[in-house]
């Protein structure tokens, strides 16, 4: 069996993170690495995270974990755990984000069974309780560059792809919305990414994490400007499908439970 590094970014992630880690740890698949960097927390996270990787050493698990030196933002921390994982496939899951038991196992047969080297999944969206999800988000059965283009369509938690043939694919500078440049950029090397229509994943919806339609407007518009260089007329039209797509195609994609 081959590795699967796993990608866990923490930044002030005390309360979520033991729950993210059982997770990981709760995965049928064997063996994984599990990166872990702090991004210069201030409420213990990194002190937790190493306790964690030395009292739950198990067969076919091992760790790295480690805190950056100063505050370096999500981007940077995520290149950081990348240059540093070994293994042949990259997941990431956010501190405060949990997978199903059966998700990397299901995933890398689907890459297998199906000649692929991108998959992600429907996920659930929760609040508190992930026992209580508020909606699950759908997914295409095969999501292309041009579709995922328009908008965001790849759930970051979801998300697994195959460093074989297309190689450690760098994460975007960009201040936001890193994760739709780099699946953009994978994308793009490796082609369609497979759907799985079972959610595998829950998302869990901050307090505050909606932001505003202004920061909408504007992070989005660099991924077009900054991230793929685009002109600001081509990137304003790259807008302007992106609010249609957005709000009429993928909003109705998210199921309420």
């Amino acid at each position: 069996m081959e590795t699967v590094s796993v990608i866990v970014p923490v930044y002030n992630n005390l309360k979520t993170l033991p729950q993210t880690l059982d997770s990981i740890l709760q995965q049928d698949y064997r063996p994984i690495e599990i990166t872990i960097i702090d991004d210069k927390s201030d409420d213990g996270s990194f002190a937790f995270a190493k306790a964690y990787s030395q009292q739950n050493q198990q067969p076919d698990i091992s760790y790295i974990v480690l805190q950056n030196h100063s505050n370096m933002g999500a981007g940077a921390t995520r290149n950081k755990a990348l240059e540093l994982s070994t293994g042949r496939y990259i997941a990431f899951l956010d501190a405060d984000d949990l997978w199903r038991p059966h998700k990397l196992t299901k995933q890398i047969n689907t890459l297998k069974s199906n000649g692929k080297q991108v998959c992600y999944s429907a996920y659930e969206i929760f609040e508190e309780d992930p026992s209580k999800p508020i909606a699950i988000h759908r997914v295409f059965t095969e999501l292309t560059y041009n579709k995922l283009h328009k908008t965001n369509y790849l759930g970051n938690l979801t998300g697994i792809y195959d460093t074989s043939t297309i190689g450690k694919v760098k994460i975007s500078s960009i201040r936001k919305r890193q994760d739709w440049a780099m699946w953009l950029d994978v994308l793009k090397k490796a082609g369609p990414a497979v759907g799985i229509q079972e959610p595998l994943a829950s998302y869990r919806l901050g307090a505050g994490l909606s932001g505003s339609k202004l920061d909408l407007i504007k992070y989005n518009y660099a991924v077009y400007r900054e991230h793929l260089g685009y002109s600001w007329l081509k990137s304003g039209w790259c807008m302007l499908l992106f609010f249609y797509e957005q709000f009429f195609i993928k909003d109705g994609m998210k199921i309420k439970v």
